[in-house]
């Protein structure tokens, strides 16, 4: 149940949680379930970006995750697939656009 996966990456238990689902979920669905966290979605087709859709494959509650999360991200496009990440850690608070740079 999504109840029990927030509980255990809230508990500090899990900061980096494979997922890999298989049903197709809007950005504001994932978004919802996992507050405060930033996901990686595997879409269809980057044709489809703006569709806002994907198959949430994991999700990271913490910025101490952040570089698995790219790493994963790495992964999959190595295995040719689509990906995206999403979300927030909502850890800046500032007004404005907010972005992370991998250098």
């Amino acid at each position: 149940m999504v109840t029990d996966k927030i509980d255990a990456i809230y508990g500090g238990m899990v900061m980096l949680q494979i997922l890999d689902e298989k049903v197709l979920k809007t950005d504001g669905e994932i978004e919802n379930l996992y507050r405060n966290c930033k996901y990686l979605c595997i879409i269809d087709s980057y044709d489809k970006l703006a569709d806002n859709n994907g198959y949430l494959y994991c999700v990271s509650t913490s910025s101490e995750s952040f570089q698995q999360l790219i790493e994963e991200r790495d992964r999959l496009q190595k295995e040719g697939k689509c990906c995206v990440i999403g979300g927030s850690y909502n850890d800046g608070g500032a007004i404005g656009v907010q972005y992370e740079f991998e250098g």
